[in-house]
């Protein structure tokens, strides 16, 4: 996959980006900083979940974004590295991804009946 830079990343360390996330959800500087710090770890958690499916993997990571940004708040400096919990936080909405899909697609086929 083709890396993207937005070339707008904030200086600071992950933990103040992760700060000013909690602080604002909508914070979009902050989001895009931790994304260009951690697109590779971002990037591996779809690519393990969704293979090589480029559309699919893109759209995975914006929904990772989005996880990022909802579970700031769960971030505890004390218990864990900026880096570590991103990781983790991408690879649980990745993974929440695959078995909704898998669980979606299975039960949204209906077959027809014969008239």
């Amino acid at each position: 996959m083709k890396s993207v830079t937005l070339g707008v990343s904030l200086p600071g360390t992950d933990q103040e980006h992760l700060r000013r996330l909690a602080a604002d959800p909508r914070d979009a500087e902050a989001l895009i900083s931790l994304y260009e710090d951690h697109e590779v770890e971002i990037r591996a958690a779809a690519g393990r979940w969704f293979g090589r499916n480029r559309d699919v993997c893109e759209q995975a990571i914006h929904n990772i974004l989005v996880a990022i940004g909802r579970n700031v708040r769960t971030y505890d400096p004390q218990s864990m590295d900026a880096i570590e919990w991103v990781r983790q936080c991408a690879d649980a909405e990745a993974k929440r991804l695959r078995e909704a899909l898998d669980t979606g697609g299975s039960r949204g086929r209906r077959t027809r009946r014969a008239a």
